[in-house]
């Protein structure tokens, strides 16, 4: 069965009008502080009246309506927010659709959601920010059966990832490490309405990944998704 793995990042959030960024300031505090307002002012943000989540509505309705037999898609984020699994659960499904591999959002850098009981379990990813070292990702069942979907994925679309701060960077270095798995040579599509921004991420991806084909696509998420995301089709995942 092929899959493709969507990686989503800030702009895919910026695409529902979520805009907002940790202030400068509050780089200072105790990490521990920083994670617990960071946590209240994401969920505060989640439910303004400004957030705007039909971008991702409309690709769940594409790819419900679109998506050729053989194929499945599977969700990871870098976001601390969850509102694409809350689109998902307003699908109401009762069981997994023919579409999706997962009705699971994987959190690769820790969520606002479920954070207390689940963390403590070990559960979901650790919560991890910008700065943050490579020895800050333990062990979490959520990171881990993640990891082992996308090393064995063959199709890639990265929307508002640039790979650039330190935690998303040592990301790279792992997939970087199973490069010899089906992940070392799967195709990648950048969608970032940057020339300049969707280069470097493409260069990022090219430079951990060698052998992987890199293509990229300058149009923003909302836009991308309106057009009929066009790539997918040329790739033999949408009819």
């Amino acid at each position: 069965m092929n899959c493709v793995a969507w990686l989503f990042g800030r702009g895919a959030s910026v695409a529902c009008n979520l805009r907002w960024v940790v202030p400068s300031e509050w780089t200072v505090d105790d990490r521990s502080l920083q994670v617990e307002k960071i946590r209240g002012k994401i969920l505060a943000e989640m439910d303004h009246p400004d957030i705007d989540t039909r971008p991702y509505q409309q690709l769940l309705e594409t790819l419900a309506r679109r998506t050729k037999p053989g194929w499945k898609h599977a969700f990871f984020t870098t976001n601390w927010d969850y509102l694409l699994q809350r689109e998902i659960l307003r699908l109401g499904l009762n069981f997994v659709p023919p579409w999706l591999q997962d009705t699971h959002v994987f959190h690769l850098n820790g969520t606002v959601e479920y954070t207390t009981s689940s963390n403590i379990l070990g559960l979901r990813a650790p919560f991890l920010l910008e700065r943050d070292s490579f020895r800050q990702r333990t062990t979490s069942q959520e990171f881990n059966l993640a990891l082992q979907s996308l090393f064995w994925r063959r199709d890639f679309i990265v929307v508002g990832v640039s790979f650039s701060c330190e935690t998303d960077r040592t990301f790279l270095t792992i997939l970087r490490k199973a490069r010899l798995l089906a992940v070392g040579a799967a195709r990648w599509h950048v969608v970032d309405p940057s020339p300049q921004s969707g280069e470097a991420v493409a260069s990022r991806i090219a430079s951990a990944l060698p052998e992987a084909k890199v293509t990229s696509s300058t149009t923003g998420f909302a836009e991308w998704v309106t057009q009929g995301m066009p790539e997918l089709s040329q790739m033999g995942v949408l009819d």
